[in-house]
């Protein structure tokens, strides 16, 4: 199904949010897509589900393209962020990562989500959640997420947790990032080699009973880490310990690790970069954020988080760029304009550049389809990690 818009020309140049048409959409409860003539020339729908809707936005004067998929989560929709991997390493594209779900989980689209490092490749630069499981833990930025709770969220988790044995007790201060100088934590998910000095700090903590990760407290046996324990195996962990607290921990002493993610553990997290709405208002972080050339015009994925009644709706924003004469793509504010101006009430930036993508699953066929353009040269680049949209109501 298919809905085209035309949007009537101003004569005069308008406020962001004024002159608005609504299409109205779907079943209750209906989300209108509002957006000002100023904004966008015309709009085409694409209805995917019950609960989701792929819009495309062109304005020919910018020049400029976006895609956006608007979703329900209250609805029979969910999220879910995928690595692709088990483990924090490794780098696919979006379209492959979509592609591994399982069909039971009725994957519906996809976007490009956390900034990542090349070497390590994959490596995330924030908290990598996936259904509970933390594979990459908290970093510095804000992250984009959903909680059972809380339902959708952009806002900031830590470590909590200690490490205690007869010689003292140990806070943690990271767990799967692990750093020289802060006490902390790297189980079998993390699978990326120690550097140097990480691993001369580094103790093998094997368990007395077998423990699950989102296990509160175990029991573990201090032992000397070997080489090959800098990947982990199994239930053991590694426990990177600052010279300066190094008598607490002393090889043989039987501990109790207590870890946790807190104010609360999602389910699913993405990282993200630049907080771009903060109740409707477009944030200050945009005009700090990076330098001039992370603020300027380039292609974009960002996500926005509306209500309507009891209703979370989730915005997921794909702007091409860096494609003169068909999409120059937009600064950061350009793009906290555009996701407030399409009702999002919170939003944060997302990993942009050669790596925004869009894919969605076609209905008719069940192919996946890079629905944008991306800017490099090659196509549709291999990322860390990606944020999906499934048309099931799991993990409720």
């Amino acid at each position: 199904m298919r809905i085209r818009s035309l949007l009537w020309p101003m004569l005069v140049t308008l406020p962001l949010l004024s002159g608005c048409r609504t299409l109205a959409l779907g079943r209750a409860p209906r989300f209108p897509f509002k957006v000002s003539s100023t904004v966008a020339d015309t709009i085409e729908t694409e209805v995917l589900s019950s609960a989701v809707r792929l819009h495309r936005l062109v304005n020919v004067k910018a020049p400029w393209r976006a895609w956006v998929l608007d979703v329900n989560i209250s609805a029979c929709a969910s999220v879910q962020a995928v690595k692709g991997e088990g483990t924090a390493i490794g780098r696919n594209t979006t379209s492959v990562l979509l592609s591994r779900l399982p069909a039971s989980s009725h994957p519906l689209a996809a976007v490009n989500a956390d900034f990542f490092l090349f070497a390590p490749p994959g490596v995330l630069t924030n908290a990598h959640i996936e259904r509970g499981t933390v594979i990459a833990g908290p970093g510095p930025n804000v992250l984009l997420g959903y909680d059972a709770q809380r339902g959708l969220f952009i806002d900031s988790v830590r470590v909590s947790g200690t490490v205690t044995s007869a010689h003292g007790i140990v806070e943690l201060q990271s767990w799967n990032r692990p750093a020289p100088n802060r006490a902390g934590l790297v189980d079998t998910r993390w699978g990326v080699p120690l550097d140097t000095l990480v691993r001369t700090r580094a103790l093998r903590l094997d368990p007395i009973v077998p423990v699950r990760q989102d296990t509160s407290i175990g029991r573990y046996v201090v032992r000397a880490a070997r080489p090959g324990d800098t990947l982990v195996f199994g239930d053991t962990l590694l426990f990177v310990v600052p010279p300066a607290i190094r008598v607490r921990a002393v090889i043989g002493d039987t501990v109790s690790v207590q870890r946790r993610i807190t104010p609360f553990w999602p389910r699913e997290t993405v990282g993200g970069r630049g907080v771009l709405l903060v109740d409707s208002v477009v944030s200050g972080d945009v005009n700090r954020e990076g330098n001039a050339g992370f603020q300027g015009r380039n292609p974009r994925t960002a996500a926005g988080i509306s209500r309507v009644g009891n209703h979370q709706r989730l915005l997921l924003a794909v702007i091409d760029g860096r494609q003169p004469g068909y999409s120059v793509g937009m600064t950061l504010r350009q793009t906290a304009e555009l996701l407030q101006a399409l009702g999002a009430t919170r939003a944060v930036n997302l990993d942009g550049g050669g790596s925004s993508a869009m894919v969605v699953r076609d209905k008719a066929t069940g192919a996946l389809r890079v629905r944008n353009t991306p800017s490099d040269p090659s196509g549709e680049r291999p990322v860390g990690n990606a944020l999906a949209v499934l048309g099931s109501c799991r993990g409720r």
